[in-house]
């Protein structure tokens, strides 16, 4: 990995005028002696560098802020036409996972979030909390198992529900668990089958589903282990996560999932155990229709008002409309997160607006391509509960090692682009623990990439710039003082945009936001988005 500060003891000169017998020689002891004049410091030469081009050393490293300071004063002297630090470079921090070379979005110019260069700087630290607020999580995946903490589940009984049957019984039938609140976060499946569409507490699903494994898969995107010799690679490699249960079948209430987001912050929820591991960072890629509530802006202030999180992360929603009618994304004081596609434009199932603070990929469109420009994840092969056994899957070939139950699904949506924004806080807060909430925000925006050329996306649209991981990392470690870089590695933020609506209004369910899923080589029921 790249120190964070940067050493070298080497200086590029060119010349503007060189005597043709010196081209391929090193600088004369003369001329070194009068440049060390000029720039304050001994300088000995090394070597010619080509054309009119001289190396020349210190006489021991320095940081690379000092060094740039002699270069300028060198570039004073009438004989040197520029000069420059002679930096050193470090073989990039590219993971060895198996599909990582179809994590586009990791590492395409075009779409992607530039982490290669973050991962120069840092790939997390374990000091880093992040809770991700979804269907729960298969705990046993190779590629996540080594960074769960223990989490909770969130859902309840369905009592206070009328039933079709009229059954006055225990009913857990949107927890799927059979028991309500517990310290088990895991993911028994969130399926709907024929009979359950539309009836009784399922109205608002009106269609059969397979289970998504939504949760696994927001959570591989954030952090599933690297250089392991499985799947994928996340985009934090060191960070702990919590997982939360409160969303499962046919989605999950609003209250309890911010009785969740408070319990993530630390803060005492009743009835409930108090978190032991307080979240820094919260993802929600979840969202209801309406605007936000009362009670959802309450909750966000008070958690953030807390010494612990220092951002709430929020899917903007797949509608195609406005980003502002999606709760708890239209809230102020979180980090709303829209989609773009492989090519850096708004694909029409993302919700845009101002209410979009900044955008990262989701995927394409088209059905067809979701399997090369879709966001491949973690997942698992079961169509109602989770598989673990190989020989139960039906679709080997989408198998993320041989023997084993544990696939990569390509999906597409705002779900998918949320984590990534979340993975990114998670690595500024590694190299800047003391960043506020007002930081990570303005550093996000600020370092983000301005849409390509020929994009339907704008800041008005699409919030400030596609995430830039690298260049938010590195902005977050300069302002701590422990790196010497540019507030950007690549086009430069995009600006505008942004911006965050309340109002009135409840929104009673919220349900994932991942668009559209497709299983390579398998066809799904339709899923709930």
């Amino acid at each position: 990995l790249t120190p964070l500060t940067e050493y070298t003891d080497r200086i590029i000169v060119r010349l503007k005028d060189e005597p043709a017998s010196s081209k391929r020689q090193a600088m004369s002891q003369s001329k070194a002696q009068s440049l060390s004049a000029k720039a304050g410091a001994h300088l000995l030469p090394v070597r010619a560098a080509g054309e009119q081009t001289q190396i020349v050393r210190l006489t021991h490293p320095m940081p690379l802020a000092d060094v740039q300071k002699i270069t300028e004063k060198l570039q004073q002297d009438p004989t040197v036409l520029y000069a420059e630090p002679d930096r050193r470079k470090h073989a990039q921090a590219t993971p060895t996972d198996p599909r990582y070379a179809q994590q586009w979005y990791l590492f395409e110019s075009m779409g992607g979030i530039n982490a290669p260069s973050a991962w120069d700087i840092t790939t997390g630290s374990s000091s880093i909390v992040v809770a991700v607020i979804d269907t729960g999580v298969i705990r046993t995946n190779p590629d996540l198992q080594s960074r769960l903490l223990q989490g909770y589940d969130f859902i309840g009984s369905d009592n206070d529900l009328t039933r079709s049957d009229g059954d006055s019984g225990t009913l857990f039938a949107t927890a799927n668990d059979g028991n309500g609140r517990d310290n088990d976060p895991s993911d028994p499946g969130n399926w709907i089958a024929v009979g359950e569409a539309g009836v009784s507490p399922f109205e608002d699903c009106t269609q059969p589903e397979d289970s998504s494994w939504h949760g696994t898969h927001v959570t591989g995107i954030l952090g599933a282990a690297a250089n392991n010799g499985f799947g994928i690679a996340g985009i934090d490699w060191n960070a702990r996560i919590l997982p939360i249960r409160a969303l499962g079948k046919c989605g999950g209430y609003t209250s309890d999932i911010m009785d969740a987001a408070r319990w993530a912050a630390g803060i005492t929820v009743p009835g409930v155990p108090n978190n032991p591991t307080p979240a820094h960072v919260i993802n929600l890629s979840l969202g209801g229709s309406g605007s936000c509530s009362a009670f959802e802006q309450g909750t966000i202030n008070q958690i953030l008002s807390t010494t612990n999180v220092r951002a709430i992360v929020t899917s903007a929603g797949n509608g195609g409309g406005s980003a502002s009618n999606k709760s708890p994304g239209n809230c102020a004081n979180v980090i709303n997160v829209g989609a773009t596609d492989r090519d850096g434009n708004l694909p029409a199932y993302s919700n845009r607006g101002l209410a979009v603070a900044i955008s990262a990929p989701g995927g394409n469109d088209n059905t067809s391509s979701f399997n090369g420009s879709g966001i491949i994840s973690t997942s698992n092969c079961g169509e109602t509960s989770p598989i673990l056994s190989a020989a139960a899957c039906s679709n080997a070939g989408d198998q993320l090692a041989t023997g084993s139950p544990y696939i990569a699904f390509f999906f597409v949506g705002t779900s998918a682009a949320t984590p990534q924004v979340s993975g990114a806080v998670s690595l500024m807060l590694a190299v800047n623990p003391t960043l506020s909430a007002s930081d990570i925000y303005f550093i996000l925006r600020g370092a983000a990439r301005a849409f390509p050329g020929g994009s339907n996306c704008s800041p008005s649209l699409c919030g400030a710039g596609i995430l830039d991981v690298s260049a938010a990392v590195r902005e977050a470690a300069r302002r701590q003082g422990g790196i010497n870089a540019p507030t950007s590695d690549g086009d430069g933020g995009g600006g505008g945009g942004g911006g965050c609506v309340t109002g009135g209004g409840v929104a009673d369910i919220s349900l994932p936001l991942l668009a559209l899923g497709a299983l390579l080589g398998r066809r799904r029921r339709g899923k709930r988005a």
